[in-house]
């Protein structure tokens, strides 16, 4: 009597642990809901309150972002540099502070050259091609429809020819008076809201650039200090949290690291190739803007999935308007840069970095794109992959705990858990094949029956 009391007692007492568990997880649950419809409610709020934040800290992130780029070449030139000053210095740590300044300046200028490099040859051609485009563009479409109608060998001749001149100069001239138009009523430059819209765009521009500088100085030190700072953080964390969550966080921190850094430069790198193996190509195939274009095609490619897509628009169009043919050709050699850059080049750099597969890819993509635009595109994939490491290891912390499989493969087949030995048991295809087989001999003997009674 007694061992059936204790055991309806543990039974009452697991009952109650599962309506606490049940309703803890429909609390949070519910929490979790309304936080989301409270920002999506307040979205434009939050969007002013994440904008000001960001213009409050925006040259501490620019710094931030620089010594980001700039730690692998000052880890490459500190490892040459530092054992020749070891030698020299009798100071060893004074040779080290020395080591990094000098690896850390020279890491700055590669990164800021690169930069300043990629604007002065973009932007001088940039200007020319718009320049070019503006005023010869009804010559172009003409040129094009010409090329049109050699194509078609004159079947729709009216209709291309009838196009032609003074109907697309018409076309064009009614493009930039809407233009124009747009632009005054936006900026009203004769009211007192825009003049202070300009002067405030000024301020802005001006605001930027400063930024920009003490983002600069700010970057050099990051990098002198970093082991600095890493100590400091890792102190407070084991200073607030317990030893076991430390550890945990510490290695969630080492794995997001690896994370970010494998992607993101590793992306850097594989868009520097990819853009200049275009311009290469396009210089032996004898193609228009090649230096414009290439470095669309590759800073566009810094965007996974849907970047070379968006780079390959404007530089077809470009070089279609200029050469129709060519700018056939240079479609089909982009589409197959991209597929050589999906399957070989791009995952022999950026190897398994993410662990994402495809589909969480564009999710990443699309959700980061909306929320942050461009940089949220290239952010969000290796946030995603963040998530979806920790997502997993919750997951196979709480299985441990219930003693059961961790591999995914063994839950694909799964029907149900065995609550008494923990085993997965999976669907019985042979007793489905009987019952189909059952149901459909019962099927066939009941039509058989009914032709049988018909006859008769």
């Amino acid at each position: 009597m007694d061992q059936e009391r204790q055991r309806e007692k543990e039974r009452e007492k697991a009952k109650l642990r599962q309506i606490f568990v049940i309703a803890g997880v429909t609390l949070f649950t519910s929490c979790c809901i309304i936080l989301f419809y409270f920002c999506v409610k307040r979205y434009e709020g939050l969007g002013q309150g994440w904008d000001k934040f960001v213009g409050v800290w925006q040259a501490i992130i620019i710094g931030f972002i620089l010594a980001f780029l700039m730690n692998p070449f000052m880890e490459f030139f500190e490892k040459r540099l530092l054992p020749f000053f070891q030698r020299h210095c009798k100071n060893q740590v004074k040779a080290k502070k020395t080591v990094r300044m000098i690896s850390s300046l020279i890491s700055l200028v590669i990164v800021v050259g690169i930069v300043v490099l990629t604007l002065v040859a973009i932007l001088p051609e940039l200007i020319r091609t718009i320049e070019f485009l503006f005023n010869n563009l009804g010559k172009q479409i003409d040129g094009v429809l010409d090329w049109a109608n050699e194509i078609t060998r004159g079947k729709y001749e009216k209709a291309i020819l009838g196009a032609k001149g003074s109907a697309a100069d018409k076309a064009i001239d009614e493009a930039l008076d809407k233009g124009a138009k747009w632009f005054k009523e936006y900026i009203n430059v004769g009211s007192k809201d825009g003049i202070a819209m300009i002067a405030s765009s000024v301020i802005s521009v001006g605001k930027f650039f400063v930024n920009i500088l003490v983002g600069i100085f700010v970057s050099v030190y990051v990098l002198c200090s970093k082991e600095t700072f890493k100590g400091q953080a890792k102190k407070i964390i084991y200073g607030v949290m317990k030893t076991e969550h430390a550890n945990v966080l510490m290695e969630i921190n080492r794995k997001a690291a690896d994370i970010f850094y494998g992607f993101i430069i590793g992306k850097l790198i594989d868009s520097l190739i990819i853009g200049i193996i275009c311009y290469v190509c396009m210089l032996i195939m004898k193609m228009p803007y090649a230096l414009l274009c290439s470095i669309i095609v590759g800073v566009t490619n810094i965007i996974p999935v849907f970047g070379p897509y968006i780079g390959a628009v404007p530089t077809v169009i470009i070089i279609f308007l200029t050469e129709p043919m060519q700018g056939i050709y240079f479609l089909i050699f982009v589409i197959i840069l991209q597929q050589i850059d999906g399957n070989a080049i791009g995952p022999k750099i950026l190897g398994d970095s993410t662990g994402l597969s495809a589909f969480w890819v564009v999710v990443a993509i699309v959700v980061g794109g909306g929320l942050f635009g461009v940089p949220g595109m290239l952010i969000g994939v290796p946030t995603m992959a963040l998530i979806y490491y920790l997502c997993g290891r919750f997951a196979k912390y709480l299985l441990r705990k219930k003693h059961l499989p961790e591999d995914t493969a063994d839950y694909i087949n799964l029907d149900y858990v065995d609550t008494k030995t923990h085993q997965l048991v999976e669907h019985d295809e042979s007793y489905k094949n009987k019952f189909r087989v059952k149901i459909f001999s019962k099927k066939k003997g009941i039509k058989e029956q009914e032709e049988q009674q018909h006859k008769e």
